[in-house]
């Protein structure tokens, strides 16, 4: 019996809001998939390692897929008052099916400390990995969440 072959497609929504003088926008990076608005589509992704977005990788594990790419962070700080924030980031909605990490802290419903001393005014690159199980077919597969990001200037 071989392991089932299955291809799923990725989005994940990213959310923007400004509450008081720091922001935070997500941005496409060179090296990273692209970013439109506050959306990253990572592509359709197979079993038998590759997607077909840009700047996207696939690695096939035994029981799992492992789906990355980098992505960018810009905070900006209009007052000109902060030059350095805590970047924290959690997920909307838990996921029991797929794992979502971010600069190697994985994501809970929970904020996690993801850059202590993250820069305000210049982008900082991440980079977010998704595992998505084997056992899921191209029906149940697709990932629909949101990334929270919380910045609380230093």
């Amino acid at each position: 019996m071989g392991t089932a072959k299955h291809a799923s497609k990725a989005v994940v929504n990213m959310q923007t809001q400004a509450s008081g003088g720091i922001s935070v926008a997500f941005v496409s990076l060179a090296d990273g998939a692209g970013v439109t608005g506050r959306t990253m589509d990572l592509g359709t992704v197979a079993y038998y390692g590759y997607s077909r977005a840009a700047n996207v990788q696939v690695r096939a594990l035994k029981d799992r897929l492992v789906v990355s790419t980098k992505l960018g962070l810009v905070l900006q700080d209009p007052s000109q008052q902060f030059t350095r924030a805590t970047l924290l980031a959690s997920l909307a909605y838990p996921d029991p099916v797929h794992v979502l990490w971010l600069d190697g802290v994985r994501l809970g419903t929970t904020p996690q400390v993801i850059q202590a001393q993250a820069p305000v005014g210049k982008t900082s690159a991440h980079r977010l990995e998704i595992e998505v199980p084997t056992s899921l077919t191209e029906r149940n597969s697709g990932l629909q969440n949101s990334i929270v990001v919380q910045v609380v200037p230093n």
